[in-house]
C-alpha cells in the first residue's frame, strides 16, 4: 500500500488563487490501496461527472467522496461556479481500465495509483461549460503540475486513457462544440501557458525620521545639520553649505 498522501492539496490550490473548500476527512481518504507510492503521482486525469446541474456542489461532492461503493471517485471536484472541493489526499478510483499510449510510464489498467483525478460538474451531453469553471480547470491543472512536478504531456482526458468506453471531458466550451470531446492538445497548451498570480509587492520602506542638529560658529553664524549635510547661515543672512560643520556636528 502506498503511504504518500497529498495533504497539501488545499493550500497548493489556494496559493494558485482558486476558491477552495475542504470535504470533511479528505486528508486520510483514499482507495483500498491507500496513498501513492514514492515518485507518484505522475499524471493529472481530467473528467466530467455526467451529472445534472441540480447535483452541482454538495450533491456531486457527497457522491464522489462517500456515495458510491467505489468511492472516493476523485481527489478533486470542480463545481460549475469554479469552486474546488478537496475530496481525497490518497489514490482514488477515478479512471478504471485503460492504456497509456503517450509514453507516460503507467502500466495497463493502473492509472488510479498514478494520477490525481479531477471530476468537474457537467452533464457531458452538450451542457455549456461556464467560463469561470473552464478558467478554474486550467488554473488548477497548472498548479498541480507545477507543485508536484508533473509533465504537461501527462495531463490526460479520461477518453485518452479509455477511448473505447469514455468521452470525458466533453461539451460546449472553448475546447469543443456541442457534445464533442475536448481538444486536449489545446487544453494542455492553455495549462502550460496560463498565468499565475503575481507575487505580492514588497511594501515601500518607511522613511526614517531625520534628526536636525543646530550649532554655532565663533563668527556668529550658525548651522543646521542632518548628519549628512550642514547648512550655515551668516549674520548677513547668506546661506551656504559646510560639509566640515556637518562632520563636527554632535
Amino acid at each position: 500500500m502506498g503511504s504518500k498522501y497529498l495533504t497539501d492539496l488545499a493550500q497548493v490550490l489556494r496559493n494558485a488563487g482558486l476558491r477552495v473548500t475542504e470535504y470533511s476527512g479528505w486528508q486520510t481518504r483514499a482507495r483500498g490501496s491507500g496513498g501513492y507510492e514514492s515518485g507518484r503521482p505522475t499524471h493529472v486525469m481530467c473528467h466530467h461527472t455526467a451529472s445534472p446541474a441540480a447535483a452541482d456542489g454538495s450533491g456531486d461532492a457527497n457522491y464522489i467522496a462517500t456515495g458510491d461503493s467505489d468511492a472516493p471517485l476523485s481527489n478533486l471536484y470542480l463545481d460549475r461556479t469554479g469552486l474546488v472541493w478537496v475530496i481525497a489526499a490518497g489514490a482514488t478510483n477515478t479512471n478504471g481500465s485503460g492504456k497509456d499510449t503517450w509514453g507516460g510510464g503507467v502500466p495497463e489498467n493502473s492509472m488510479n495509483s498514478y494520477a490525481i483525478g479531477i471530476e468537474a460538474g457537467n452533464n457531458g451531453v452538450g451542457e455549456p461549460w461556464p467560463t469561470v469553471q473552464q478558467d478554474a480547470y486550467v488554473k488548477m491543472v497548472k498548479a498541480l503540475c507545477n507543485h508536484y512536478n508533473i509533465s504537461n504531456n501527462n495531463v490526460r482526458a479520461h477518453f485518452e486513457w479509455a477511448p473505447d468506453r469514455k468521452i470525458d471531458p466533453a461539451g460546449q466550451s472553448r475546447y469543443a462544440t456541442g457534445s464533442s470531446k475536448w481538444n486536449m492538445n489545446q487544453f494542455r497548451t492553455d495549462c502550460r501557458n496560463s498565468s499565475t498570480p503575481p507575487p505580492k509587492p514588497k511594501p515601500e520602506p518607511e522613511e526614517e525620521d531625520v534628526v536636525w542638529r543646530v550649532g554655532k560658529r565663533e563668527n556668529g553664524a550658525f548651522f543646521l545639520g542632518d548628519g549628512d549635510k550642514a547648512y550655515w547661515v551668516a549674520d548677513g543672512g547668506d546661506i551656504g553649505f559646510d560639509e566640515a560643520a556637518c562632520r563636527m556636528a554632535p
